[in-house]
């Protein structure tokens, strides 16, 4: 049986709105009064994992849940997952992270965080402002 492959996502073009995956931190900054999340902008998305990042630590809010409300949430399916496991063993990369970073790679995202050294060794994954 072949690996499941997910059906490529339009790139975004120059003029259009970017399809972009937030990083926990992002949130946490906004939260904290640091970055703008202007849903608007850029349809915004965020890994499962950043809600349980979120509700790990002191932003488990309802302000925090509210949040999040705006944003699609991906989950973690089998090529997520896979591609994670490769991530995390091949470039020594947390899981929390490769799950995110497998996230944004299979759904055609970019990914905007402040940890840039988490990810910037990973291959195919492209690292993103707001």
């Amino acid at each position: 049986m072949a690996p499941h492959r997910p059906r490529p996502r339009p790139r975004a073009t120059s003029g259009s709105v970017a399809d972009l995956l937030v990083d926990t931190d992002i949130f946490i900054d906004h939260l904290r009064g640091a970055t703008a999340l202007v849903p608007g902008r850029h349809r915004l998305h965020y890994s499962v994992v950043t809600r349980a990042e979120l509700f790990a630590g002191n932003t488990a809010t309802n302000l925090s849940i509210q949040l999040l409300a705006p944003f699609r949430e991906l989950g973690v399916d089998r090529a997520v997952a896979e591609r994670a496991g490769r991530i995390a063993r091949e470039f020594g990369v947390r899981l929390p992270d490769a799950l995110v970073a497998a996230t944004a790679i299979e759904h055609d995202l970019g990914l905007v965080t402040r940890n840039r050294k988490h990810f910037d060794s990973i291959r195919g994954l492209r690292l993103r402002s707001l």
